[in-house]
């Protein structure tokens, strides 16, 4: 088995409270990438932190960000 691994959207933008434009660019993604024997297996969440410098140069300060990464997986026979 091999798999591979798709980054779904960060952020979904929906209107008058319509949950399934947010279903909906999932299930496209997921029908996008489901060819050539490629089938869905998981929606994954990978958990980021990334550090920048903040402040001038005199008085540098390491400020930190969490990120969350939605990747969906994706297996076949190879």
């Amino acid at each position: 088995m091999i798999y591979k691994a798709v980054p779904g959207p960060k952020v979904i933008r929906i209107e008058n409270d319509d949950l399934s434009m947010a279903t909906n660019t999932f299930a496209d993604l997921i029908n996008a990438n489901a060819t050539d024997g490629w089938v869905f297996h998981s929606l994954e969440t990978i958990n980021t932190t990334e550090t920048t410098k903040t402040g001038c140069i005199f008085n540098r300060q390491l400020q930190t960000t969490e990120h969350n990464i939605y990747m969906l997986i994706f297996c076949k026979e190879q």
